[in-house]
């Protein structure tokens, strides 16, 4: 498996095209060799402060689709459920984003910017030419809803580093079923994501850019592991980089036994992991997805667009097994990214971890980040963890995604 010390490696193909010409190109992309260094090669003492290397920020909770694939509006999501109680949806206050930029400028973090859906966020041009004041990069994770309109500013700030773009249909038909509209209605989210897809490719092309790198992400699901092939091949000559996920999702046996150890560990007890309890991955035939990727690897030889699959997995035995066997954490025994990555959430709290977002450290409306990130609540949850995983933790993106 292609990681180091429990950690992802970005594949050497990419590496080679695109990330080392960059910074040769873009010297204001230097600070992040000392940032990889710290994450590959890093003390990870629970003890210490330390700096910080990504600031996730989920902006908002609205969101437009309904994916199944969603721990958060998918068939157990835990904003579904927020929304059917009729309690307000957050989104957070750009004021206090600004003030998070500032004080932190100095460690120059990464900004990864997500939701909900971050384009339904008014301030997301704003914010992007607010980094551009300090010299920060960021990226963004949409499913192309309301970018069009604005992609040409946000490339132009020079700050928008990396563009993810949802894909998981191989054409209109499949995406839009997958990607199902909030208000039941006719969709056109295929449509969108390819027409960003191509925007973006020409504006870099006509400007000679090499960043923004167009990333479409693809979870694999029930839906489309038989045409993985078919979906790679709509952007192998426009994309950079192509992440295959196989999916983030826990059983019912496993959330029970995470609720008996978070509570143990932590004195409360959690809820929204039962977010990720989802039926679209219970079908997936592990021996059509390892050919479907064989295929996929062998057309992209030579080929603008690089594939990664995460986690690492590629034969049939072990896609078999990343669905039937929870206690496997695929090669990855250890959390790297809470030394590394803050997640802040639309109202204002700061969690050690993206998707299964029950343990607080602390709130950003009120508080200072170095306060939250280098406070008692982060260092004992960092504690926590080297005594080992929890039990959904083997599904999660934080973990295998880092």
């Amino acid at each position: 498996m292609a990681k180091f010390r429990g950690k992802a490696l970005i594949p050497w193909p990419f590496m080679k095209q695109y990330l080392i010409p960059g910074l040769f190109h873009h010297f204001d992309s230097w600070h992040m060799i000392p940032q990889q260094f710290r994450k590959y090669l890093g003390t990870k003492d629970p003890h210490k402060d330390i700096a910080v290397g990504q600031i996730s920020l989920r902006v908002n909770e609205v969101c437009n689709l309904r994916c199944g694939s969603c721990g958060q509006w998918g068939e157990n999501g835990h904003l579904r459920l927020k929304l059917e109680r009729g309690e307000r949806l957050d989104q957070l206050d750009f004021d206090v984003v600004k003030r998070i930029v500032f004080e932190t400028r100095h460690d120059r973090p990464f900004y990864y910017i997500w939701g909900g859906e971050p384009t339904m966020w008014k301030p997301l041009l704003p914010l992007f030419e607010e980094l551009a004041r300090y010299k920060l990069k960021g990226s963004i994770v949409t499913n192309a809803q309301d970018i069009d309109r604005i992609i040409e500013d946000l490339i132009d700030t020079g700050s928008l580093q990396v563009l993810f773009l949802s894909l998981d249909g191989w054409d209109a038909e499949s995406q839009n079923l997958m990607r199902s509209p909030a208000n039941g209605k006719k969709s056109d989210n295929f449509e969108k994501t390819m027409a960003v897809i191509e925007k973006a490719d020409k504006i870099k092309k006509d400007k000679n850019l090499l960043f923004p790198l167009i990333v479409p992400i693809t979870v694999i699901s029930n839906n489309n592991y038989s045409h993985l092939v078919d979906i790679h091949k709509l952007v192998l000559d426009k994309a950079q980089l192509h992440p295959f996920y196989f999916g983030w999702f826990i059983t019912e046996e496993r959330a029970a036994l995470h609720e008996k150890v978070f509570e143990e560990r932590f004195g409360t007890k959690p809820k929204n992991h039962r977010g990720y309890l989802k039926s679209c991955f219970n079908d997936v035939d592990p021996v059509e997805t390892a050919s479907q990727i064989r295929q996929i690897q062998m057309i992209s030889r030579g080929k603008p667009c690089v594939p990664q699959f995460l986690p690492d997995i590629e034969s049939e035995s072990d896609i078999r097994r990343y669905y039937a066997d929870h206690s496997w954490h695929c090669g990855y025994p250890s959390c790297e990214s809470i030394y590394f990555t803050a997640e802040i959430s639309p109202d204002g709290r700061v969690t050690p971890c993206r998707d299964y977002q029950d343990y607080t450290c602390g709130n950003i409306n009120t508080q200072s980040f170095y306060e939250i990130w280098n406070g008692e609540s982060f260092k004992k949850f960092r504690r926590e963890m080297k005594r080992g995983l929890m039990p959904v933790c083997t599904r999660c993106c934080g973990l295998q995604g880092f």
